[in-house]
């Protein structure tokens, strides 16, 4: 295979993964499937592996490196993006509260499945697959893959409006329109923190801190 069809083969898989993820984006949102949910998870992860076999993607280039981690953690402005996403994540939550009281909480816990905080191994562990999992899907494959077809804010902001999608359930409107306006803001912070880091496991950090905040805020806010 030479270059031009390398390159072609790429941009047709790529195109093809980010069709796929849209398409099953729809799915989970409208059938509000388990099973459409895990479809997306698989297909953004394995079309992040596949471009990356096929373009035999150097580890300075990939959007998912542990060996990078660390370098890429202190690359100008990651860590104070990450700590002002921390920051954002209570404040998010005082928020809700003050214009929903509870109906926030009941409709967030009505569309995700949490341990209870006494069974906090098991909560961490579901967490830690499940970010890793959306961070590779949606920022390794769909921004990162994405960006280097197609200008990067128009990925950004198609990325964002898929992950809020992906965690849309049925309710009061304002509440549902509230907790998905939360979610695409979260993942524009994500995209552009891949796109200053690119590793995705940098943008992993923010994203399962801020879950665990949620989870352990809610019996402090939520009573």
């Amino acid at each position: 295979m030479n270059t031009s069809q390398k390159k072609d083969k790429i941009t047709v898989l790529t195109l093809a993964g980010m069709a796929l993820m849209t398409a099953l984006t729809a799915w989970k949102a409208a059938a509000q499937s388990q099973l459409a949910g895990a479809a997306l998870l698989i297909a953004g992860i394995a079309f992040f592996f596949i471009v990356e076999g096929v373009a035999k993607t150097p580890d300075s280039e990939s959007g998912l490196s542990f060996p990078r981690f660390f370098t890429d953690l202190k690359k100008p402005g990651v860590l104070i993006l990450i700590l002002i996403m921390l920051l954002l994540s209570p404040a998010e939550m005082l928020l809700s509260k003050v214009f929903f009281g509870n109906a926030y909480v009941e409709h967030v816990l009505g569309r995700v499945s949490v341990p209870d905080l006494s069974q906090l191994p098991l909560l961490i562990l579901s967490q830690v697959f499940t970010v890793v999992g959306e961070e590779i899907g949606f920022r390794a494959f769909f921004v990162g893959k994405g960006m280097k077809k197609l200008p990067f804010w128009p990925v950004a902001l198609l990325s964002a409006v898929l992950f809020a999608a992906a965690h849309f359930a049925s309710g009061a409107p304002a509440v549902v329109a509230w907790d998905l306006g939360l979610i695409f803001i979260d993942a524009i912070l994500f995209a552009v923190l891949f796109r200053i880091s690119g590793n995705c496991l940098t943008t992993a950090i923010p994203h399962f801190l801020n879950n665990m905040i949620g989870f352990l805020l809610v019996p402090i806010l939520f009573k």
